[in-house]
């Protein structure tokens, strides 16, 4: 964020404020995204401006990019997203791990349970654990992923993650069936 307001000429001075050149852009670019207003402003974990929109709206955010032109922004933010998926979320962490497993789809995590996905294919996906427990938030994916044709096998080890007691193995954790056809 600071490099791109030296670049820009901005103030890296208070640029986590949401008044700064910085977050406007960002809260604009999100808006323009999601096509939808944004609903409220608040913090997140590591203090920078949370701009909140709806899940239907961060869906259908992440579906575009994950299918826009890699001559158009939002297409070159989602090719450093496959091609650096560690740089998303960090070595170790689950939505790495579904980026490199699942070619072309692009996942990012959020506060208390929150996924996005989007597939190459231009669908975007928003999953929310209502209690904001993460555990269940990847074995909830890779059934969504599963129900949409994606091959479970290749995602089965974050489909079922083990439940740890004592620091062994007591039980896994798996997301039942929900989705339904007449």
């Amino acid at each position: 964020m600071a490099a791109t307001c030296v670049i820009n000429g901005w103030p890296v001075q208070g640029y986590l404020h949401p008044e700064h050149p910085l977050q406007v852009l960002v809260k604009d670019t999100i808006t323009e995204l999601t096509g939808e207003d944004v609903l409220a402003v608040s913090t997140d974990g590591c203090g920078t401006p949370l701009f909140a929109h709806s899940l239907h709206g961060m869906a259908r955010a992440y579906g575009r990019m994950a299918a826009a032109d890699s001559t158009e922004a939002e297409g070159q933010v989602a090719h450093a997203m496959r091609a650096f998926p560690e740089m998303v979320a960090g070595e170790g962490r689950d939505v790495t791990a579904i980026m490199r497993t699942v070619p072309g789809l692009l996942a990012k995590d959020g506060f208390e349970g929150l996924q996005l996905i989007g597939l190459r294919i231009g669908t975007g996906i928003a999953i929310k654990i209502s209690d904001g427990a993460d555990r269940a938030r990847m074995p909830v994916t890779v059934r969504v992923l599963e129900e949409l044709g994606l091959d479970g096998g290749q995602l089965a080890t974050l489909a079922s993650p083990p439940v740890l007691g004592g620091g062994h193995p007591v039980g896994v954790l798996r997301a039942a069936n929900f989705l339904a056809s007449n």
